[in-house]
């Protein structure tokens, strides 16, 4: 039975003369002489049984059909070249696709991350960033970080921690204050917002207070931007306790009203179910399950 697949040198020596609009420097790219380049690609014209390229002299360019096929063909060689880096520099090492929030690894994950590839020497992590959670259908990644209640059809998924928010501020703001404060106190320090507005109204509502927004309260997109601010004394935000239990500890932070707002949900690691026992999900899965369960998250 013949191969569905055109001939791969002539792929090969396609993708690089569309990419130049050259056989030339196709062929310098490749290393063969340029009537081998054309030779590939008049074998590939034969299989396919239409030009790819419209000859003027000297000069080529890719005809319609041609301009189609090479914008499909140059992703994959990409991705070709991409997986074989990525062969070449992890060796016998396995690769962790892992997706969440930025806050979430900055605040939580790195910090603690050394030790389990120390552990696990054979596993390299590598995290992807995005506000959004992840869909398996559309990310190729092996695990992801999802905020919400779940469970997610058709992966599964386990309760890092739960949604638990605190306010907290760095000690030289509230150095002339004894702590903790009254609530009415602590509302007259500047607040630090995040794109999540409601996080604060919720907690307010809590312990039955309000407050008008103020002239030197600050609003931020980009929340890890936030906990710079927030340990460089610029105001007083609501946090999730998971993400400054260090800086508590270290005395960096401090809890100048301690009411802490427990919310439904919390942070899930998830995996499709397909691959929820392969060998280094797995491994994964149980250290950072462990991290979440130890003193102070660890």
């Amino acid at each position: 039975m013949a191969s569905p697949l055109p001939p791969l040198n002539s792929l090969r020596a396609f993708e690089c003369a569309a990419r130049h609009l050259s056989f030339t420097k196709a062929a310098d790219e490749l290393n063969i002489t340029q009537s081998a380049v054309s030779h590939q690609i008049k074998t590939l014209e034969a299989w396919l049984g239409f030009a790819l390229f419209e000859r003027n002299g000297q000069r080529v360019s890719l005809s319609l059909g041609g301009a189609v096929y090479a914008g499909e063909l140059g992703p994959v060689f990409t991705r070709i070249l991409h997986a074989t880096q990525d062969l070449l520099t992890s060796g016998s090492h396995q690769i962790l696709n892992l997706r969440g929030y930025g806050t979430f690894f900055v605040r939580w994950l790195i910090p603690r991350i050394s030790d389990f590839q120390e552990k696990n020497r054979d596993i390299k992590i590598r995290l992807t960033t995005h506000v959004e959670a992840v869909d398996f259908g559309r990310d190729k990644v092996d695990m992801g970080i999802v905020y919400g209640d779940g469970p997610w059809d058709g992966n599964r998924s386990d309760l890092l921690f739960e949604d638990a928010l605190i306010p907290v501020v760095s000690p030289r703001l509230v150095a002339r204050m004894s702590l903790p404060c009254s609530l009415e106190k602590m509302l007259t320090l500047p607040m630090l917002h995040s794109r999540r507005k409601i996080q604060w109204e919720d907690w307010l509502q809590a312990v039955g207070a309000t407050r008008k927004p103020a002239e030197n309260d600050m609003y931020f997109e980009d929340v890890t931007i936030l906990y710079q601010c927030l340990l460089e004394g610029l105001g007083l935000a609501l946090v999730q306790v998971k993400y400054v239990e260090d800086d508590l500890a270290q005395g960096r932070l401090v809890t100048p009203y301690p009411y802490t707002l427990r919310r439904k949900g919390g942070y899930h690691l998830v995996s499709p179910l397909e691959i929820s026992n392969d060998d280094k999900i797995v491994r994964f899965r149980e250290w950072v399950l462990a991290q979440s369960l130890g003193p102070a998250g660890r």
